[in-house]
């Protein structure tokens, strides 16, 4: 798949991707591939399991703002949500947040 196909069936800004990249679309694959590990989601998860409301909120804040850079609207919106919830409800959306980190993951990597 080219990104602007995955752009498109992901919901992305394509344009603005190609901006922030300057076309440059294997770097745009690469950085989303290592999404995951960059947003410190492992870490995320760490913190909602030992319950450290401090430390979720600082991480979906900057999954958040990774999100957005990469124009990934569906995770964006999932770590402002949870930044905005009660500790007792972090739990919910880690598996969500896990879902679309896999189907982005998946998605670039059968082109």
């Amino acid at each position: 798949m080219n990104i602007r196909n995955f752009a498109l069936e992901t919901g992305m800004d394509y344009e603005s991707l190609m901006e922030d990249f300057c076309g440059d679309t294997a770097a745009i694959k690469e950085r989303i591939l290592s999404f995951p590990s960059d947003a410190k989601f492992s870490e995320l998860k760490s913190a909602v399991i030992e319950k450290d409301e401090v430390k979720v909120k600082a991480l979906a804040h900057s999954l958040r703002k990774s999100a957005q850079k990469l124009c990934l609207r569906e995770i964006g919106s999932l770590a402002r949500k949870m930044e905005k919830s009660p500790a007792d409800k972090y739990h919910s959306f880690i598996e969500p947040l896990e879902k679309e980190l896999t189907l982005y993951s998946k998605a670039l990597e059968e082109e």
